[in-house]
């Protein structure tokens, strides 16, 4: 591997940043620019090709931690969970989003979102374990006032309008511990921002 390659110099860029204070939107861009560029590189050198910059774009919002805008060469990242969670986004969201616009340019639209060609690039090319889905906690990013209860000892799933809507016509969520269907427990009124 390139000597100027290496997870450090990510590393590096990140730690100049404390990860309590907040970041601006200048410095949070610049991180995430500096991640898709080492995630680039990886990816050239194994495949042996150049690939574009894709542009960056910081607007996402809610659950999701980012997309991948296919034709536009494009990925969207949600600014408030990179500020929550900064060393795992940028070595598991940029990469993952990257990987789905690299299979899309080197195999086609006809491929599944998480098929074996993304698998492929995550694991192989990128080195990265090919999760579908983060962990993060979505709390400060998601609106989630319907609060629902699962057979877990006190445990309490925040569930946004959208899934509580779902719900209401029928669609049952169901706990990843206990496998229990969720049911409706309390509405929690939304926190208001004092200025």
């Amino acid at each position: 591997m390139n000597a100027n390659l290496n997870l450090f110099s990510l590393q590096d860029a990140l730690s100049d940043y404390d990860d309590n204070s907040p970041l601006s939107l200048a410095q949070a861009d610049y991180l995430l620019k500096q991640a898709t560029l080492f995630w680039l590189a990886k990816a050239g050198q194994h495949m042996q090709k150049s690939y574009p910059i894709p542009e960056l774009d910081l607007s996402l919002k809610g659950r999701c931690a980012g997309q991948a805008w296919l034709e536009k060469w494009k990925m969207r990242f949600n600014l408030q969970l990179f500020q929550d969670n900064r060393q795992a986004f940028l070595q598991e969201v940029v990469p993952h989003e990257l990987a789905h616009l690299i299979a899309y340019r080197e195999f086609g639209r006809r491929i599944k979102p998480h098929g074996k060609e993304w698998r492929w690039l995550m694991e192989t090319v990128l080195e990265v374990p090919a999760r579908t889905t983060h962990r993060f906690d979505v709390s400060s990013s998601a609106r989630q006032n319907y609060l629902y209860r699962c057979g877990c000892p006190e445990r309490i799933h925040p569930l946004t309008i959208r899934r509580h809507n779902r719900i209401i016509k029928g669609t049952d969520y169901i706990c990843r511990d206990c496998r229990q269907i969720l049911s409706f427990y309390a509405y929690r009124e939304p926190e208001t921002v004092k200025k």
